[in-house]
């Protein structure tokens, strides 16, 4: 930069406020020890070559074959893995098995409990408020660290809050009964483990990771969720059964699909965090503190 006063020299304070600059960003880059912070692999473009392209396609829907062939046994072991809490938990009624079509040529079964649900009463009614009200003051004075568990609580009063207005309004005219919601679940749950790999084939499978770990990271996450499935349904109709259909509507809201939603994400988040393919550990240390 030249100077119309000076000829062609830079006056210093243009020079010390680029070096300035540079040394700001320099410190941007950098960690807090040190270390230069490199872009998210989510924020960088990568170049998509013909067998990665490939195996985005191939390997995912073999993966979802595999899942589709697994809905049959892992069917038969919901049955008794249900059979077994309705038990220990002494849920009255039965276990029931319905058959799931996928069109004509594949269908699977999935569990259901006959175990029905009462409407609610003044002690359903007493119990639920005061947890809500509980639930509300404690996200008034969690740590402001603890905030979206905050949110979550006042969100799930919030729900809540809609479902004693349903009932005080048309308390008999609640449409939804525990055996095809617990149904409903299973059925929910069996679309997710399919869709897990299609989803991951968008997600995860174009980055430049190695093709064991994305695979890994598929099983790992299809099968959290195949045992989780039950357990869940099992809480579901436990709670609902002893609290009345009251609870449902948050039931759903809060930890059904939700949950599903959150075991993905983590998984996910976890993949996404692994190193390139090719990038050994000695390259993905940190770099020196700077002097």
């Amino acid at each position: 930069m030249a100077d119309s006063s000076t000829g062609s020299r830079t006056p210093a304070y243009v020079a010390a406020l680029g070096e300035r600059n540079r040394l700001l960003a320099e410190l941007r880059r950098r960690g807090a020890r040190g270390g230069v912070i490199a872009l998210h692999r989510s924020m960088v473009s990568g170049r998509l070559t013909a067998s990665l392209a490939l195996s985005t396609i191939v390997v995912p829907l073999l993966l979802t074959g595999f899942v589709l062939l697994a809905l049959r046994p892992l069917g038969d072991a919901w049955l008794a893995m249900l059979g077994t809490f309705q038990r220990l938990l002494e849920l009255p009624g039965d276990v029931v098995s319905h058959s799931v079509p996928l069109g004509r040529v594949f269908s699977f079964s999935i569990p259901s409990l006959s175990t029905t649900a009462s409407l609610p009463t003044a002690q359903e009614y007493t119990i639920v408020g005061v947890t809500c009200a509980l639930a509300l003051a404690v996200s008034a004075f969690l740590p402001r660290r603890f905030l979206p568990i905050a949110y979550y609580l006042r969100f799930g009063t919030l729900v809540q809050l809609t479902a004693f207005l349903y009932f005080a309004i048309r308390p008999d005219g609640f449409p939804y009964e525990l055996p095809p919601y617990i149904r409903s679940l299973f059925e929910i749950g069996s679309a997710v483990l399919v869709l897990v790999p299609i989803v991951y084939a968008f997600t995860l499978f174009p980055f430049d990771i190695a093709m064991w770990r994305k695979v890994i990271l598929t099983i790992a996450t299809v099968a959290h969720l195949a045992v989780l499935i039950p357990l869940q349904a099992t809480i579901h109709a436990f709670t609902i059964y002893h609290l009345s259909v009251l609870v449902m509507p948050a039931m759903f809201f809060l930890w059904g699909i939700l949950v599903h939603v959150f075991v993905f994400i983590s998984f996910y988040g976890w993949g996404m965090s692994w190193p390139d393919a090719g990038v050994s550990e000695r390259q993905e240390r940190p770099e020196a503190p700077v002097s």
